[in-house]
């Protein structure tokens, strides 16, 4: 997938971008909120992870003026995966994400929220998404309000939904239905 505006590029994630995504994710800014602290991975462990197909979905690097600031994933709910959200199957076309901005000094810069409403328009355009479904921790105050400024809303609270160093935590399920 391609697609972007004058600022943002949003491009297919490529094995040349491991060692990118290797800095990101053992440091210990980003590993607070996205995978957690306690995940330690190798090159190897993170090759398997982050180049293995994602069914039904795709995982791509976000970058600002050029530059590579950070990573999402999309993925097509199916099956099980409408229980994990409590999500109702109504056979409509739903994606999931998941994203991070891996640069600190990107943060609070709008990037997160332009990167959601370009997902949201490929989503819609390219793959006829009808809702598309972030499942961000309650405590992550930042991250819920760069979702909220591109069109998501709280459906739900998910209690103990995922498991985040060592300990269960809360989630929102939060929709957009573009």
């Amino acid at each position: 997938m391609r697609t972007g505006n004058d600022e943002i590029l949003i491009r297919d994630l490529a094995e040349s971008d491991l060692p990118l995504m290797f800095k990101w994710m053992t440091d210990d800014t980003v590993l607070e909120y996205y995978e957690g602290r306690d995940v330690r991975f190798t090159m190897d462990s993170l090759a398997e992870h982050f180049l293995e197909e994602i069914p039904g979905g795709f995982r791509v690097i976000i970058e600002y003026k050029n530059t590579p600031v950070g990573y999402g994933q999309a993925y097509q709910l199916s099956g099980e995966m409408f229980d994990e959200y409590e999500y109702p199957d109504e056979g409509h076309i739903v994606f999931a994400m998941d994203q991070f901005i891996g640069e600190p000094e990107y943060w609070n810069k709008g990037i997160g929220t332009s990167f959601l409403k370009l997902m949201a328009d490929y989503l819609k355009e390219n793959m006829s998404a009808y809702a598309i479904l972030l499942d961000p921790h309650q405590n992550n105050h930042r991250a819920i309000r760069a979702y909220e400024k591109a069109g998501f809303k709280i459906l739900k609270s998910l209690s103990e939904h995922e498991l985040f160093e060592g300990k269960k935590e809360d989630c929102w399920l939060m929709e957009l239905k573009p």
